[in-house]
């Protein structure tokens, strides 16, 4: 009650509290892409929205935020009620000094959020610094930690809301806050792909200009050697090679051939017409001719694809004349004339033309053939080395190709990588924070049951564990289970209600009686207990004075402790029965002569022998020279603990003495006493009567029968 109380009064004056939300849509789990398709990476979702949320919880995002907010606060010439109530902005003039105020609010707000933000990075106790990192309920980071941000069960939606004790600045503060962070968000997204498309690009630019290197190298080798495709041109020299020497066999056949013919047609004409085949006419023809014949076979071997055949025919017919204007010169310096063997002059004069013709044709041939084989062998050994240069160009320049494409490929890439983000990026604020115009409900109520409740359990608690780390006697159930003995009864403390006390004696007396043999007198009872201070006094007179008030006659005894510092106690023990007070110490009597006395007086008089003995932890029983007892009662007080020397104690008088002692257990408190005596009889109001019912579950009852 005490904590309940106090906390309604520690909150009658709390601020209320206003409360603002917002909703962005992100797209991340169900939006698309360029290429068309919905994303569905549950992992790679999950995190898109913890970099979200952490984006937005981040201390950097918070502070821009404060910054942004003081600076459009600070900007104000005079109270705005449309910006900020008059409270936070009284509160505000008195966190900014006016001289710290003119230097950090300019002309124009961004020149003053920077001024703030610059004061705000400063570790140097300004008042920006400390603003920043106090408990200011709108300016600092412990007011921002009221922002929370959560996604909406699995949808794409993220739902933002923020409360503070100001409601226009709690909305302002939600929209700065979304504004900061979607800016953030494209930063960072658009910061990643783009350093990607940068690195792409210069690396792509690199590859062409060595793919265009390489290249250029290909075109100046070319043209240094000629070339104009490597791979036809040897092709066709080699063709034309093989062509060559075949042809050259072929004319050094023929020529072989002429010369034999001719020299036959010699040796047949040998000695009659040397003087005309050697004449100026002929010779020169003949040179003539032999001439002509060079041309026309250099030009046949040389261009053989026909493009210069009007200067071949030319040549030819001029061959053509020049045979035949030989041929009459020799016709008419052979007419009529034989050979020696009888063949006709003419005709062996034609064959040696056709020879001669044949035969200078051939050493003609043969000579252009050698000097195109000369010509072919500079040709083969110009084109042998140019293969393997032309092919390491050719691979340098595929690499480059390569290498090139393959940047080219990832520079695309990147920049669709790049148009997606920006696309993806874009938050979309689906519901824009409102503004409250009503404060949240108190929670004052709340505190005050919770105080209440905590206030119940820490008491409940304390209570509890008392009763659990107490080891004491304390109540008649767990003594019964520490003390092997049976129980007798209970006494409760004295100090209790005197009506209560009565009913105790009542219930004691009663217990007492019911448990003694009256048959049998006198009746010796020794009252005991295990330490000094236990009660024994105290209810061996309640005893005494209850059983004279019914009628019994009653001697009370009792045994005084004559130890010393030094020395236990031993039985025989001084017995005083003077006005049943005790006196002291005296001088030790024989106990056999006085008990004996005793005795006589108690078979004659009473009823009842109320034995007092000392603490059993302070003597020792000699078991002979020990009283003959009818019953034992053990004295136990309820606060102490029964350990394990008291069981000791009580065992050691049992096996001496032959007597079960029964044990009443003194001082019980009356919360436990209750229930073995009755109520405590006392005016109580109708809900105390009523909790305390329901703490015992005793519904229905009731006082009397109507």
């Amino acid at each position: 009650m005490i904590l309940a109380a106090s906390i309604y009064y520690f909150t009658r004056n709390e601020k209320k509290i206003y409360s603002s939300e917002s909703t962005i849509y992100t797209g991340l789990a169900s939006g698309y892409n360029l290429n068309g398709t919905a994303k569905a990476d549950y992992y790679a979702t999950s995190n898109a929205f913890d970099n979200l949320l952490s984006l937005i919880e981040s201390r950097d995002t918070k502070k821009d935020v404060i910054i942004d907010l003081l600076a459009e606060h600070l900007s104000l010439k005079k109270h705005d009620p449309a910006i900020l109530t008059w409270g936070a902005y009284d509160e505000l003039q008195k966190v900014i000094p006016d001289d710290f105020k003119s230097k950090i609010v300019k002309p124009t707000f961004l020149e003053t959020r920077k001024a703030l933000a610059s004061f705000a990075g400063k570790a140097d106790e300004n008042v920006i610094y400390k603003l920043i990192y106090s408990e200011n309920p709108y300016y600092s980071f412990d007011a921002l930690k009221n922002i929370k941000a959560s996604r909406i069960s699995n949808s794409d939606l993220i739902k933002i809301s923020y409360e503070t004790s100001d409601p226009i600045i709690c909305k302002r503060t939600l929209e700065l806050l979304e504004e900061t962070f979607i800016r953030k968000n494209r930063l960072l997204r658009e910061g990643q792909t783009g350093s990607v498309v940068d690195y792409f690009e210069t690396e792509t630019k690199k590859a062409f200009a060595k793919l265009d290197s390489s290249e250029l190298n290909f075109l100046n080798f070319n043209k240094n050697n000629d070339i104009i495709n490597y791979y036809e041109q040897t092709k066709a020299v080699a063709g034309e090679r093989e062509i060559l020497y075949a042809q050259n066999h072929n004319l050094e056949m023929e020529k072989m051939a002429a010369n034999s013919s001719l020299n036959k047609v010699n040796s047949s004409i040998e000695g009659r017409n040397n003087q005309v085949f050697y004449g100026q006419d002929i010779i020169r023809e003949r040179e003539k001719l032999a001439d002509i014949y060079n041309k026309v076979a250099l030009s046949e071997i040389v261009n053989t694809d026909g493009s210069n055949k009007k200067q071949v025919d030319s040549l030819k017919s001029v061959a053509a004349r020049t045979e035949a204007s030989l041929k009459t010169t020799l016709d008419k310096l052979s007419v009529e004339s034989n050979t020696p063997n009888g063949i006709p002059t003419k005709s062996v004069l034609d064959e040696w033309l056709k020879t001669t013709l044949a035969y200078e044709q051939s050493k003609a041939k043969l000579a252009v053939m050698d000097r195109r084989k000369k010509e072919f062998e500079v040709e083969y050994k110009k084109f042998a080395p140019l293969g393997a240069m032309l092919k390491k160009i050719e691979r340098q320049i595929s690499v480059s190709e390569q290498e090139y494409l393959e940047l080219l490929h990832g520079l695309n890439m990147a920049r669709l990588t790049q148009q997606n983000t920006e696309l993806t990026s874009k938050l979309n604020i689906v519901d824009p924070p409102f503004l409250p115009l009503k404060p949240n409900a108190s929670k004052r109520l709340v505190l005050v049951v919770v105080g209440f409740v905590v206030g119940f359990v820490l008491v409940l608690a304390f209570i509890l564990a008392n009763a659990l780390i107490n080891r004491t006697l304390l109540e008649p159930t767990r003594a019964k289970k520490s003390i092997d003995a049976p129980l007798l009864g209970i006494y409760p403390l004295l100090n209790e209600n005197p009506e209560f006390v009565k009913k105790a004696n009542l219930r004691l007396i009663q217990q007492f009686l019911s448990t003694v043999d009256a048959k049998a007198k006198p009746i010796v009872i020794g009252v005991l207990s295990n330490e000094r201070g236990e009660g024994k006094t105290t209810i061996i007179n309640l005893l005494e004075e209850e059983l004279g008030n019914l009628g019994y006659r009653v001697e009370k005894q009792i045994l005084l402790n004559n130890s010393t510092e030094n020395t236990p106690s031993y039985l025989p023990l001084t017995i005083n029965n003077s006005d049943n007070k005790l006196l002291g110490l005296s001088k030790p009597i024989n106990l056999d002569r006085a008990l004996a006395e005793i005795e006589t007086k108690s078979n004659e008089t009473k009823d009842f022998i109320l034995i007092e003995f000392p603490a059993l932890a302070d003597i020792i029983i000699k078991p002979d020279l020990f009283p003959q007892l009818n019953y034992a009662v053990l004295l136990c007080r309820a606060n102490r603990v029964w350990g394990r020397i008291d069981k000791e104690v009580l065992s050691i008088f049992t096996k001496t003495t032959g007597n079960k002692p029964l044990f009443i257990l003194n001082g019980v408190d009356t919360d436990f006493a209750e229930e073995f005596i009755g109520e405590v009889p006392k005016k109580r109001t109708f809900i105390r009567t009523l909790i305390k019912r329901l703490v015992k579950f005793e519904f229905g009852n009731r006082k009397r029968i109507r």
